[in-house]
């Protein structure tokens, strides 16, 4: 139940994961609901029971999991993750080469990170990616409370990564929903088998929202959610994580003053 009780609680948890294990079930969920939930009010507690009893954590789990699956294929398909991928001095994609050279200033100053030269990285680029991955790493500790831009763009990564990753469970599940949705509305007939367009002119309320929620994720799965979008949103979250680098407290150590070291030694 504590569980349950986090899945809600945190914005990145109910966006980016539990919202995509929702849309892939809604084409189902419709029908079920608006037919057979005001005739069964026991169907609709059970619905009800198994939420609360941790079905939403496990589509929550499954669409982490499927997502973290698919970001393993995206990052060798990309040559790595857009953050690092963003400081590699090779790479123009991401970032210019002023505020790449801005970012590996203050990952020096502010992180104590030594950023590997164009030579060194040139001469070994897993060892340089290594660093880049340790320095992003750090950065996304110093910003974990952060709750404003940086949070909403990496609910954003992670709720299209997700979506790609459960395409193809989404797309069934659409094409289910809208052969329901025409077998409802009377369109299709299966005994004897039958086609009557015509009755999409009135199919029923029941009908039309399943098969207008149906179209409408069928068409998102199909055109909007792609590895390039995903790509895009990372680059965006990169951008912004690295931005943050500013108003991060700075780890060089600090040389004290003559003058304020034996004011000090005075007062104590």
């Amino acid at each position: 139940m504590t569980g349950l009780f986090e899945l809600f609680k945190d914005p990145y948890e109910r966006k980016a994961r539990l919202t995509p294990g929702l849309l892939v079930s809604l084409p189902l969920l419709v029908p079920l609901v608006t037919i057979y939930g005001p005739r069964h009010p026991v169907l609709t507690a059970l619905v009800g029971l198994l939420g609360g009893c941790g079905a939403l954590y496990l589509l929550a789990t499954i669409a982490r999991g499927r997502g973290k699956k698919l970001e393993e294929a995206l990052v060798k398909e990309w040559g790595g993750m857009p953050t690092t991928i963003a400081l590699r001095h090779r790479d123009t994609s991401v970032l210019d080469s002023v505020s790449k050279r801005r970012y590996h200033g203050a990952i020096a100053s502010r992180l104590g990170i030594t950023i590997p030269t164009a030579e060194e990285e040139a001469a070994d680029p897993a060892r340089a990616d290594d660093v880049y991955v340790g320095a992003t790493k750090r950065i996304r500790e110093l910003t974990r409370g952060d709750k404003s831009l940086l949070l909403k763009e990496n609910i954003a990564y992670g709720f299209h990564r997700n979506m790609l990753a459960m395409k193809p469970v989404g797309v069934a599940t659409c094409i289910v929903g809208l052969t329901y949705g025409l077998i409802i509305a009377k369109v299709l007939q299966l005994a004897p088998l039958g086609f009557a367009p015509d009755r999409l002119a009135d199919p029923g309320l029941a009908a039309s929202m399943t098969l207008l929620i149906s179209v409408l994720l069928l068409a998102a799965w199909l055109f909007y959610f792609n590895k390039e979008m995903v790509r895009r949103v990372g680059v965006a979250y990169a951008e912004r994580l690295f931005e943050c680098l500013a108003s991060l407290p700075s780890s060089a150590p600090r040389k004290r003053s003559t003058k304020t070291a034996e004011g000090t030694d005075g007062a104590s």
